[in-house]
């Protein structure tokens, strides 16, 4: 992050480092985004838990774990298309701005 501020204040005027940092905290974003949701799957995956002996309860069980599936599978998959396309943009971020990316 301090790399980041040192950069900004070295350029500037230099838009396009402006770009490049909102682009890299952006995507940066997305990896913290994606704990954040993971911990409240399992969050609502424990809640779902403890109301299981109520009427209805196994519902939600299932949903809730049925989310937790797919985000394991869909998400936290590296090979998943997600982690794909993060992997595509970093990757594009370099080849757009190698002095300035990372």
């Amino acid at each position: 992050m301090i790399k980041l501020v040192n950069l900004l204040k070295e350029n500037d005027n230099d838009w396009r480092v402006k770009d490049i940092i909102a682009m890299q905290k952006a995507h940066e974003r997305v990896l913290r985004a994606t704990s954040t949701l993971e911990k409240a799957i399992k969050n609502l995956e424990k809640v779902s838990k403890n109301n299981s002996n109520k009427r209805n309860g196994t519902i939600w069980v299932k949903e809730a774990h049925t989310m937790m599936l797919n985000f394991i599978s869909n998400i936290t998959n590296t090979n998943s298309q997600f982690w794909k396309a993060w992997e595509e943009y970093r990757k594009g971020g370099r080849a757009a701005f190698p002095k300035h990316w990372d």
